[in-house]
């Protein structure tokens, strides 16, 4: 899949969510992309996706603060939790998911 195929298959998902009012690239690389999925203005997911490396990032943005994020890395998945969305829980339940 490239970068482009990537982005399409967000806007075609998104275009099926009442609540996404827009999908805009913010960045775009050949290997690289980071999206805002616009809910509102002061309300939006961001979503980052290194197509190489595999690493994700998904992270729910209000009034300028990441409030909740789930990323992948190379040691896996982790949350950033809503009561304290600067930490990384790195559980082994969370690496799991």
């Amino acid at each position: 899949m490239t970068v482009g195929e990537f982005i399409d298959s967000v806007r075609v998902a998104a275009a099926e969510l009442a609540f996404i009012a827009e999908v805009l690239v913010v960045d775009q690389t050949d290997y690289a992309t980071k999206l805002i999925l616009s809910v509102r203005t002061d309300l939006f997911i961001q979503l980052y996706a290194n197509l190489d490396t595999g690493t994700r990032g998904y992270a729910l943005v209000c009034g300028g603060q990441r409030i909740y994020g789930r990323d992948r890395d190379a040691q896996g998945w982790h949350q950033h939790t809503r009561e304290n969305p600067l930490t990384h829980d790195t559980s082994a339940e969370e690496r799991e998911q």
